[in-house]
């Protein structure tokens, strides 16, 4: 049986940079979206606070977008 990646790992590298990048003096706050996506299967449970976290760095209207669409390892 496949085992379900969390929302963290499937993250695309080029927005986990751009939200250390945009959070580099806020290291809590890295830490925070990390724990929510890590905690999560799918973008709809992530609360509104951490969506607009990741949306806004990475110029996304859509917060589905910042994922790999492989749901499995």
């Amino acid at each position: 049986m496949q085992k379900r990646l969390n929302l963290w790992q499937r993250l695309k590298p080029e927005h986990k940079e751009a939200i250390e990048e945009e959070n580099k003096d806020y290291p809590y706050k890295v830490e925070e979206i990390k724990e929510e996506l890590t905690s999560k299967d799918f973008f709809t449970e992530v609360r509104y606070g951490i969506a607009f976290h990741v949306m806004s760095p990475n110029k996304l209207d859509f917060l589905g977008d910042a994922f790999n669409t492989n749901k499995y390892e």
